[in-house]
This record gives C-alpha cells, sequence and structure tokens, in this order.
C-alpha cells in the first residue's frame, strides 16, 4: 500500500514537471509567431524533466 502512495506522488510532480515546460514553451511559441515550434520544445523539455524527476525521485 505504501509503495503505491509513493508512486503516484512522483506521477503527480512528474506531471506537474511535464505541463510546466510545455504550457512556458507554448506561451513563448504564441509571443514569437512560431506556436508549433515552441510547443515542440516545451513538449522535449517537459519529457526530459519528467524523466529527470522519476529517475531522482525512486
Amino acid at each position: 500500500m505504501e509503495n503505491k502512495k509513493d508512486k503516484s506522488r512522483v506521477d503527480t510532480v512528474g506531471g506537474l514537471v511535464f505541463v510546466g515546460p510545455l504550457m512556458i514553451g507554448l506561451g513563448l511559441g504564441i509571443y514569437y509567431n512560431q506556436t508549433a515550434v515552441g510547443a515542440l520544445v516545451g513538449l522535449g523539455v517537459g519529457f526530459l524533466f519528467f524523466g529527470l524527476v522519476k529517475a531522482l525521485m525512486k
């Protein structure tokens, strides 16, 4: 039971760390009139941070 609680905590934090860079990248992309580029950069950075959080919180 305790292991399941820890897993959900890691997923929650990782999900927030994933969405943050995605939204920042999307916002910057809209600002510079390059929405697709901003979204893809934010997506890439979000995946990197998500992986780091999952690896470091285990």
